[in-house]
């Protein structure tokens, strides 16, 4: 190669760097504003801030918890004893955003992953989700819950879909379901949704309460961070399938989406 050669091909090397150099202080600039969210309510939980709720806490996980819960969640989780954060993974896609890494207490280090939503202009955390178990290193926690958590919250969701066909109303499921899921659906549509299985022998959609559901597949996370699980109950010579979709919202698993059917 050439000296002239050598110099387009430094010129172009420089060039790169520098542009790889802006595109990623942009990246950190613009996700910013997560990490100061996540660090202001982690100090404000620490210094054991009156307001800590009511200020960094979206409306959709103010919805599911009370005082009293929330104080036992940040005990349980050391999050009063918070030291610093590091946060090796942030992203931003419309108006929520995401934050993956380690939390540091006084007493040990913590995987943690924090979803936030933007609401009034402003971001807010939308879920928590913080391993407390020591024997965990990997620090990527967004995963499936365990399978006794699956299956309670099946057996929960289509325990409450029984109740509410009883009741021959959906305002059993509505209220149990995730406040997103909430603003995007009515009881009436509920109703509508499932107003066949209002004439159904309650006896025998009963008969779930006392059996374990058996899972067709594996659940899995979607791309968008939603669980998926199906599978069916045997009610004497029917079956009754189901698809049932879940959030994390707040401090838990929360149902977004069910499809319910009774057949042969």
């Amino acid at each position: 190669m050439n000296k002239k050669n050598k110099l387009k091909a430094a010129t172009f090397f420089c060039s790169l760097f520098l542009i790889l150099g802006f595109m990623l202080a942009a990246y950190f600039h613009f996700t910013s504003v997560l990490v100061n969210t996540a660090d202001d309510f982690l100090q404000s939980v620490e210094s054991k801030a009156a307001n800590a709720q009511s200020i960094y806490l979206s409306d959709d996980f103010k919805r599911h918890i009370t005082e009293s819960s929330f104080s036992k969640y940040i005990s349980a989780t050391e999050l009063n004893s918070y030291v610093s954060a590091q946060w090796s993974s942030r992203s931003i896609k419309g108006n929520r955003g995401s934050l993956l890494g380690v939390i540091t207490t006084k007493y040990r280090v913590l995987p943690a992953t924090i979803s936030l939503v933007k609401e009034d202009a402003q971001w807010k955390i939308y879920s928590l989700q913080i391993r407390t178990e020591q024997s965990q290193q990997n620090e990527d926690i967004r995963e499936l819950p365990d399978q006794q958590t699956q299956l309670l919250l099946a057996k929960e969701a289509l325990s409450t879909f029984v109740t509410s066909v009883q009741q021959k109303s959906m305002q059993p499921l509505f209220n149990s379901a995730a406040a997103i899921w909430q603003k995007n659906i009515t009881i009436n549509k509920l109703d509508a949704a499932f107003e066949r299985f209002y004439s159904e022998d309650i006896t025998l959609l009963s008969q779930i309460n006392n059996q374990q559901p058996v899972f067709e597949h594996v659940a899995k996370l979607d791309d968008e961070g939603f669980m998926l699980m199906a599978g069916f109950y045997t009610l004497e010579a029917q079956k009754l399938s189901f698809e049932q979709r879940y959030i994390y919202e707040g401090l838990g698993w929360k149902l977004v989406g069910l499809d319910v059917r009774l057949g042969q």
